[in-house]
């Protein structure tokens, strides 16, 4: 029984120190310089996404369409490239070292 009403009141306790952390009271016992304030950061402009395709962006001709396509064709081989030589690497196999 003893045990239940130290339990009882070390909770209380407990929770009426969250109740008073949460409401501000302990700010006025901190320092100054040791609070933090919120500062506000400069809106970052959009950034336009840039046209790496060898036509225009407004060139809808049957022509640039397939211009456009070799050259996602050939970006994703080189890709597929890339993917290959990441994963040749990740086989390696360790070379002992000798000190």
């Amino acid at each position: 029984m003893k045990g239940i009403i130290i339990a009882a009141v070390v909770a209380g306790l407990l929770l009426l120190g969250g109740l008073l952390w949460m409401m501000g009271v302990f700010n006025q016992f901190m320092p100054k310089e040791a609070m933090q304030t919120a500062t506000t950061t400069q809106q970052q402009q959009v950034q336009q996404p840039t046209n790496d395709l060898p036509t225009a962006s407004n060139d809808a001709s049957d022509s640039a369409i397939a211009q456009d396509s070799a050259a996602i064709d050939a970006e994703m081989g080189s890709l597929s490239s890339d993917s290959a030589s990441m994963d040749q690497s990740l086989n390696d196999q360790p070379v002992s070292q000798e000190y």
